[in-house]
């Protein structure tokens, strides 16, 4: 009987080896995530003939049960604490757990097992020295899986293991990618900018230099005084272009987002850039309270911050004063921040072109601005592998929102 046993093994074993093959043909042309889950979730099943299983991510301290293929639902999109389920156990441990009766094992947590078909189980870790995740197979009648089986699925983790990282390099290369072909797009736009928009002030000061020079040779003091005035206007204008064109240069050599280790509460950065904003006494800006129990680097937020709030200030028209509010949004892995107020909006047209470098919503000349703030703040975002979006309607304010993840937070 035990040699029938063997040769039924050895032959399942050969065809599972074989099966095995060509999953790992599969995962090698995997370049994103969801691919590489779909293969593994439909491989560790039929691999080993389990009635379920799961792909389980690692999530900070938590378990992401992130895709799966069974009989009936298990925990799909649910997360778990990582001291609380047996993928945890796993990935902490680094090595396997084989479970032949799941009500007996203390390290299961059979409430949340109970509503499920789950009578046996095996997990093992995604890449064994630092593991990012776990497979798990499942069985709706009480077994003990075999050494083999549990070899096959392990042996299925570390290929899985470097299928992420692979992904994840493909990612990393398409994100560096775009990033150098907006980069690109952008420097033809600034060459485009510079023979025009730094070169009107330029025009402008000589024609005025002109004018100063004519008016004193016919003694029209009176004229000359308002041109040198109209000259010194001019110079401003020049200088803030060019103090905006080596902050927007400077964050090209952003290239490490924990470069900056000062961390404050969200509320005093908060408060420290009102109080550089400096709005009027009947500009209100609420903040919201979850910014008093959270920690965020200074720099470069606190740039990100005051060129959002700022430009709410700025663009404010309401006669009786104007609101703003900075909202934060705290998640898993992120936070996201809002500012929204209640200024005359933004038309679809001029949303296309709000974040290009010296695009401005309003005449120039009507306010204090090089057209840089939310060009300058888009670009600090991407340095950092964030984005920026806008929601706005004439006429019903803006609001501008960004994601920052939490590891970015960090000390």
């Amino acid at each position: 009987m035990s040699t029938v046993v063997s040769l039924y093994e050895n032959e399942w074993y050969l065809g599972a080896m074989e099966k095995l093959v060509s999953v790992v043909q599969d995962l090698s042309h995997a370049r994103d995530l969801d691919t590489v889950t779909s293969i593994v979730r439909r491989a560790a099943r039929e691999l080993t003939g389990a009635d379920g299983a799961t792909f389980v991510l690692r999530d900070g301290d938590q378990c992401y049960y992130a895709d799966e293929n069974a009989i009936s639902p298990l925990w799909k999109g649910q997360r778990f604490p990582m001291k609380n389920c047996v993928s945890g156990w796993v990935m902490i441990n680094r090595e396997p757990a084989i479970i032949e009766d799941i009500y007996a094992d203390s390290r299961v947590p059979t409430e949340a097992y109970r509503p499920t078909f789950v009578k046996s189980m095996v997990m093992v870790p995604i890449r064994r020295k630092l593991p990012i995740g776990a497979i798990g197979n499942y069985w709706s009648k009480i077994r003990r899986p075999t050494k083999e089986e549990v070899h096959i699925l392990q042996v299925l983790a570390d290929v899985t293991a470097v299928a992420i990282e692979n992904a994840n390099l493909d990612t990393q290369l398409k994100q560096k990618i775009a990033m150098l072909e907006n980069s690109n797009a952008a420097l033809g736009r600034f060459a485009w900018i510079s023979s025009h928009d730094l070169q009107a002030p330029l025009r402008a000061i000589e024609n005025i230099s002109q004018w100063i020079e004519e008016s004193i040779q016919q003694k029209n003091y009176k004229d000359a005084l308002e041109h040198i005035k109209s000259l010194n206007g001019r110079i401003e204008r020049m200088d803030r272009l060019l103090k905006d064109i080596l902050e927007y240069a400077k964050v090209e050599y952003i290239v490490n987002p924990y470069a900056d280790k000062e961390r404050i509460t969200g509320r005093q950065l908060i408060d420290d850039v009102i109080k550089y904003v400096a709005p009027p006494e009947n500009f209100l800006i609420q903040v919201n309270e979850k910014f008093d129990s959270i920690m965020l680097p200074r720099m470069p937020l606190q740039q990100v911050f005051y060129n959002l709030l700022n430009n709410a200030v700025k663009h404010n028209n309401k006669k009786d004063g104007g609101t703003a509010s900075v909202d934060c949004e705290d998640t898993q892995d992120k936070f996201i921040f809002t500012i929204s107020d209640n200024g005359p909006g933004i038309s679809p047209n001029e949303q296309e072109k709000l974040f290009e470098i010296f695009q401005d919503i309003k005449a120039r000349d009507t306010h204090d601005s090089g057209g840089m703030g939310l060009a300058l703040v888009k670009k600090i975002l991407n340095a950092h592998g964030c984005d920026i979006t806008v929601e706005s309607f004439p006429g019903r304010g803006s609001i501008f929102r960004f994601t920052w993840p939490k590891d970015h937070a960090k000390a």
